[in-house]
């Protein structure tokens, strides 16, 4: 008789076909950098210091350990974005069933909003990717990965996501993830439909079922099979979310229950990690829920399998245990595998049954038993490359399992702290020593080894011999920093590419790249030899709240930035060329290098490459030299330039800083916020200047209400206007009656509330009367866009309505119409017209007005495909002497990358003027 075995969609195969597909590679899987087994798989950044949770350390994290070592069950969950997932669906998979979860979120969050500071699109990325990782480890997440596609922004629809992205090229990554994983079961957190609502929730549901289909299938994407050495996999059962409560659903999973040993219930404990994806939740944590429906969509689908019963889990009637892990995966087993496999299951059970919570090492001489079996079974199957594969991964388990119940903890320091420096960095070439702290558990036999490893798996340094127990600290190991590259592995030159580009395909996929440097132990345990690597970390001083643990990062001498990104030349708003040396003066432009010294003593020299005819402005220095005494120091120099006469048009400016014969023209903005590891967004030095027909607002002053934070107060002083920063005290104390609008030195042309302001600012809410007060006084309020925290009926001059689900427009190319074409906003100084909102970034705006008074006026109407006109995006009225500006388009998206169109708005719009003075049509 011949055997079969039932693939994803109904597909059967013949058991001989599958071998030989099988066969196609002899690995049982890539093998990652340590060799400790199939690459990129069990591989979630592993904490350091204050990362690992309670719940995950001693007798606890012992028992989450062995729990899994109960189950071959396992799980992928395919999202488009953090925070898209199921977290409590998740946290009982791991923390509950004991199954090996992994996550999928097709892009990073680029194009979200940012709730705890002014980064956005990649810088944003790198945030979301953090925070993410941050969540898993509450949800117990074993592997996190992502696609290459970049978050563009709110698509509306699906067809408008599959323009922007390629979506063959997503199909490949999701696939890849797939052959990857290898996991028994894929759930989608979407439907697949247009009740999915956002395009790339749309796309993540349509492109799931499409994807697992083809990882099965060894004609899609074959040179990831003959080049990267990976094999074709047929996924056991595939689920689609989206669900509503009166459809026929499958499986309903229900993390509502308490977890004696997390002292919660999954979901609340679950909703505790998501909570901290602070950028998008500003530290909300969401209660309610925990009851997940989903449909199948390899059977007959569509929920009409539940006339069978709706199961409680994705695993319901598979054989996830040990002994049936061959079957399951339409593989032979040896009659010696195959009594090895029964000997485990029966192992782990009386070791689940036993586990004392006071005393956990008391379980390690039978898991180390049942990790010599393990490794037994895998010699016992040369011919089940599947199931060795997943018996590799439960020999990676039961080694951790060891570690935990055992207390073993292994941590790598600098000794002597980083190189004298506050922070974790070394450069290349330069000596090191690494200590190891081993804390091993009596049950360890003999002693241990030690190394150093590069990124790659090189070797830089071992022990020269054996260290004997019970010493727990080692003398440190001498090595020379290898040279390893600094920046993420993937990147994009532009953010109009909708696509990251990567530079090494290693770590491919996972969140961030592998630690540069890592230590290993290797002990004897139960008989067993056991490997385990950590990262290098240093501890780095955050007075006056003590220190964090950081990854060591090999950067390299210099690091030099250049800002901004794009700078502005302003040029005569009614066209004409910059001739005069008064306007050549006037149209000079400032850039700000940022030099960064990781490695010193040095001498350095800073310096512009101009464009022909470009020049340094008399007076400003053309190079800037300094001696760095110490790493870590920096240098902020500004040179001040001009182009030449009757220049108009874009041009590139980059920065060369030169130390020790060699040339650095790359650096990076740090990110860093409260427990996330630290950032760094690299960059070229080099920045776009661009001439933009806009009037000046020289002597203009202005003070802005920073929000979240954005970049808007440096597009209006790229304009020549004075901007004051106003804290609570500035608010406090604003004295609404001077200065409004007469430059009087002690007040202010405008005062500008920077987005989603109310939102984070406790002290805007309470002196917002005092703005209302200065507008009526002659000022001009100008608030950007802004959240449901901003209640206009009760915080603006006049009833509007800003609802929960207020409207954008997310097509930055929808169609523009001007209302009020000679309203003041339109025509001066700069005469407005719908080519001013050509070349936008990401949107138009967002969170628009959806009714109001009859006393604003609204000057421009836009939608998006499908969409009703939307007038609610701009509105203005007069308020006693002043005026009061509602302006939700996204101009903080538009200003850093030196958009004209914004910054005529901005001009008209901050311009003094008698602001209560009609328009010619008047304001109605």
């Amino acid at each position: 008789m011949i055997a079969h075995r039932q693939c994803g969609f109904g597909a059967v195969l013949p058991l001989a076909v599958l071998a030989t597909l099988a066969g196609a590679t002899a690995a049982v899987g890539q093998v990652g950098p340590t060799g400790r087994g199939p690459d990129r798989v069990l591989a979630f950044p592993a904490p350091v210091g204050e990362e690992r949770l309670d719940v995950d350390r001693g007798a606890m994290g012992a028992w989450h350990r062995i729990r899994k070592l109960a189950t071959t069950a396992s799980l992928l969950h395919v999202t488009a974005h953090p925070d898209d997932e199921h977290a409590g669906m998740l946290t009982l998979a791991s923390r509950g069933w004991g199954a090996r979860t992994a996550l999928l979120s097709l892009n990073r969050g680029e194009a979200g909003a940012n709730a705890i500071g002014p980064e956005l699109f990649d810088g944003l990325g790198l945030i979301r990717t953090r925070e993410l990782v941050l969540s898993g480890r509450y949800y117990g997440l074993d592997d996190l990965y992502f696609t290459t596609a970049v978050d563009y922004g709110y698509s509306k629809s699906v067809d408008e996501a599959f323009r922007s992205w390629d979506r063959e090229a997503v199909l490949e990554d999701m696939v890849r993830v797939i052959r990857l994983n290898r996991p028994l079961v894929v759930v989608s957190r979407f439907h697949g439909s247009a009740r999915d609502g956002h395009g790339h929730h749309h796309a993540a549901g349509l492109l799931t079922p499409e994807a697992v289909a083809a990882a099965a299938d060894p004609t899609r994407f074959p040179r990831q099979i003959a080049g990267e050495g990976l094999r074709p996999w047929w996924v056991l059962r595939t689920f689609r979310g989206g669900l509503r409560v009166d459809e026929p659903h499958d499986v309903e999973v229900n993390a509502t229950g308490t977890s004696p040993w997390l002292g919660d219930t999954y979901q609340r404990w679950a909703s505790r990690g998501l909570g901290l994806q602070r950028s998008q939740t500003a530290g909300r944590v969401r209660t309610g829920g925990g009851r997940y429906l989903y449909a199948r969509l390899d059977g007959t689908g569509d929920g009409a399998e539940a006339t069978a019963g709706v199961a409680g889990s994705f695993f319901e009637g598979l054989d996830t245990t040990l002994r049936g892990l061959p079957a399951l995966l339409g593989e032979a087993a040896s009659p010696e595998a195959d009594s090895l496999l029964a000997e485990l299951d029966r192992l782990v059970g009386a070791v689940v049954e036993t586990f004392d919570f006071r005393d956990p090492e008391h379980a390690v001489a039978d898991l180390a038993r049942g990790l010599g079996w393990v490794r037994a079974a895998v010699a016992a199957l040369p011919d089940a490359p599947e199931t060795r594969f997943h018996l590799s991964l439960k020999k990676r388990q039961f080694e951790d399992a060891i570690l935990a119940a055992s207390g073993t903890t292994v941590s790598a320091e600098l000794a002597g702290g980083p190189a004298g420096r506050g922070e974790a960095v070394l450069t290349p070439g330069q000596p090191a020593a690494i200590r190891l702290r081993v804390e091993p558990p009596e049950a360890a036999e003999g002693g241990f080894s030690t190394w150093i490893e590069s990124r790659g798996g090189e070797t830089l340094a071992s022990s020269s011999g054996v260290a004997r127990l019970p010493d727990v600290l080692t003398e440190p190991l001498e090595v020379r920093v290898p040279a390893t590259p600094a920046a993420p592995y993937f990147g994009r030159g532009d953010v109009s590419e909708n696509h990251y580009q990567v530079s090494d395909s290693a770590d491919l996929h996972l969140p961030w790249r592998r630690p540069a440097l890592a230590a290993g132990v290797e002990l004897a345990i139960g008989g067993q030899t056991i490997a385990h690597t950590v990262p290098v970390t240093a501890p780095v001083s955050r007075l006056p709240y003590g220190s964090v643990t950081r990854r060591v990062e090999t950067l390299p001498a210099l690091a030099v930035s250049l800002a901004p990104g794009v700078g502005i030349v302003p040029v005569n708003g009614a066209g004409g060329d910059i001739d005069s040396a008064s306007e050549r003066a006037a149209a000079s432009m400032e850039v700000r290098t940022r030099v960064v010294a990781n490695a010193a003593p040095l001498s350095a020299t800073v310096r512009l490459e101009l464009p022909e005819g470009w020049t340094t402005v008399p007076g400003t220095p053309a190079i800037v030299e300094h001696d760095f005494r110490g790493p870590g120091e920096v240098v902020d120099a500004a040179f001040l330039i001009a182009p030449p006469a009757g220049w108009r048009g874009e041009e590139e400016i980059a920065a060369v800083a030169r130390a020790r014969g060699t040339d650095y023209r790359r650096g990076y903005g740090t990110i860093e916020h409260r427990d996330l590891p630290l950032a760094r967004l690299w960059r070229p030095a080099r920045t776009t200047a661009r001439s933009v027909d806009v009037a000046r607002l020289d002597g203009v002053r202005v003070g802005y209400v920073m929000g979240v934070g954005d970049e808007v107060p440096s597009g209006i002083e790229a304009l020549g206007a004075t901007v004051e920063l106003l804290d609570e005290a500035a608010l406090a104390e604003l004295d609404p009656a001077a200065g409004t609008g007469s430059g009087d030195e002690a007040g202010f042309h405008a005062i500008v509330v920077g987005t989603r302001a109310y939102a984070v600012r406790e002290d805007l809410v309470e002196y917002n009367p005092r703005l209302l007060e200065y507008a009526r006084a002659g000022g001009h309020v100008v608030v950007l866009y802004q959240t449901q925290e901003y209640v206009p009926s009760a915080m603006a001059p006049y009833p509007a309505s800003l609802p929960r689900g207020a409207e954008e427009v997310s097509e930055e190319d929808a169609p523009v119409r001007l209302l009020r074409p000679d309203h003041p906003f339109m025509a001066a100084p700069n005469r407005l017209a719908e080519a001013d909102f050509d070349g936008w970034i990401e949107q138009r705006g967002s969170k628009f007005f959806s009714d109001w008074d009859p006393a604003y006026t609204p000057l421009v109407e836009t939608h998006d495909t499908g969409q009703a006109p939307q007038e609610g995006v701009w509105l203005t009225a007069p308020v006693g002497e002043g005026r009061y500006t509602y302006l939700a388009l996204a101009l903080h998206r538009q200003l850093p990358y030196g958009v004209p169109g914004a910054y005529r708005i901005l001009s008209n719009v901050l311009t003094p003027r008698g602001a209560s003075a009609p328009a010619p049509d008047g304001d109605r």
